[in-house]
């Protein structure tokens, strides 16, 4: 019989791209074959977000809908199952773990558990420790299927031909969500994009005091009042709206960021792929530390690679 890996997919194209990074390189691991469930999370009436990964070169499949949890009767079961998983010696069910805080964080132990002949992976597992050592595996299979289309968009020659410098501002981060939006989720978006901003001003600096003429690029999923906060020269903000479709304009974006040359990566994990993807191997990665971000906590001990300097 044949040995299966399930990751479920959810939420947006960054954390799509974290728990199939880390699915594929865990099935390999654990020499299972692996499958993607891109469909029992989106059934949800509570979810906001779309399934936007068919864009890319998979290798692998999705799989068959006998092994998914839609609807009530789907949510029940797994609900059963998991609550029953504790008690097997080989589990049906490989999540992540957390700590006493509820933060997440490497768990090389996963390889080595006992499973079932179907196992169902959940969580984000957002750290390339999971998927390090097949990054040119995941980087090829991460390239949009349309990436001739975006070899021409308007922005990406003078990306490549400057010394540009990735920067990126997540607007409405505490208030894009299902449900009645109220006055503190918007204080608190605010104050996220304030905390952002005083960390691309600091990166910036950093960026001119060590590289000739850089050229700053900026993704936003909202452009709104941002060139007048940030007052940077050399700023160019990426505006692709003339892409009517979401999903290829996320794609486009995520193109186009992993062809610049500097980064200053924010906690979103879009961001963190559009840096991660990047063949460029002299750049400069900034990170920011705690002390930025007083409403948002990292939910992942080994979220930041190594490698990316901390300012």
């Amino acid at each position: 019989m044949e040995e299966k890996l399930i990751v479920r997919l959810s939420n947006n194209i960054g954390n799509q791209m974290f728990m199939y990074a880390a699915g594929y390189a865990v099935a390999k691991k654990m020499k299972r074959n692996f499958y993607f469930d891109k469909i029992s999370s989106y059934k949800s009436y509570k979810n906001i977000y779309k399934f936007s990964l068919d864009r890319f070169n998979l290798t692998e499949k999705p799989v068959e809908t006998k092994y998914l949890f839609c609807g009530l009767s789907g949510y029940l079961k797994r609900k059963f199952l998991k609550k029953i998983d504790i008690f097997k010696l080989n589990k049906n069910f490989l999540l992540e773990k957390k700590d006493l805080n509820k933060i997440t964080f490497y768990d090389k132990n996963l390889f080595i558990s006992n499973y079932a002949k179907t196992v169902y992976m959940e969580g984000y597992f957002e750290s390339e420790k999971y998927f390090s050592d097949f990054k040119d595996e995941i980087k090829k299979q991460f390239i949009p299927k349309q990436f001739e289309k975006f070899d021409n968009n308007k922005y990406l020659s003078k990306i490549k031909k400057t010394e540009s410098v990735s920067l990126c501002i997540r607007q409405n981060r505490f208030s894009e969500k299902y449900g009645k939006i109220n006055v503190k989720d918007n204080e608190k978006s605010n104050k996220f994009v304030s905390d952002q901003v005083d960390y691309i001003k600091d990166a910036v600096s950093y960026f001119k005091s060590r590289l000739n003429n850089p050229v700053f690029y900026l993704w936003s999923n909202n452009l709104k009042n941002l060139d007048n906060k940030l007052n940077i020269k050399d700023l160019i903000f990426i505006n692709n709206e003339d892409i009517q479709d979401d999903i290829e304009r996320m794609h486009c974006d995520l193109f186009l960021m992993k062809n610049c040359k500097h980064f200053a990566v924010i906690p979103s994990a879009f961001n963190w792929w559009g840096c991660w993807l990047s063949n460029y191997e002299d750049g400069i990665i900034l990170r920011p530390s705690n002390k930025y971000f007083s409403n948002l906590e990292i939910k992942n001990k080994d979220y930041w690679p190594l490698k990316w300097k901390e300012i």
